[in-house]
């Protein structure tokens, strides 16, 4: 289970780098690019998180604290979409 939900916040937050990249080759400069800017350079420190704790619970038994932050990690990646999808929506009023 550990393993699963891990693996599921490593990919979304993967998606969520490629998603926020493409973002920010959208948005115009000024103060909306230099904040994805931001969000992208978290984005990459969350997803490089996953890898950590990845690594540093590999084999390891999955208790329940273990499962806790499995969770709260995918939940973390969940809103991360959630934000950028937002962003996306802000972007495409300004477009309009």
């Amino acid at each position: 289970m550990l393993t699963i939900t891990l693996l599921a916040g490593l990919l979304l937050m993967f998606y969520n780098v490629y998603l926020g990249l493409q973002l920010k080759a959208r948005a115009p400069g000024g103060v909306i690019g230099e904040r994805l800017g931001q969000l992208n350079l978290l984005i990459g420190f969350f997803a490089l998180g996953y890898l950590a704790v990845g690594l540093l619970t590999w084999g390891r038994p999955a208790d329940t604290p273990l499962l806790l932050l499995g969770l709260i990690l995918l939940f973390g990646a969940v809103f991360v979409l959630l934000v950028l999808r937002l962003v996306a929506a802000v972007l495409d009023a300004l477009e309009s």
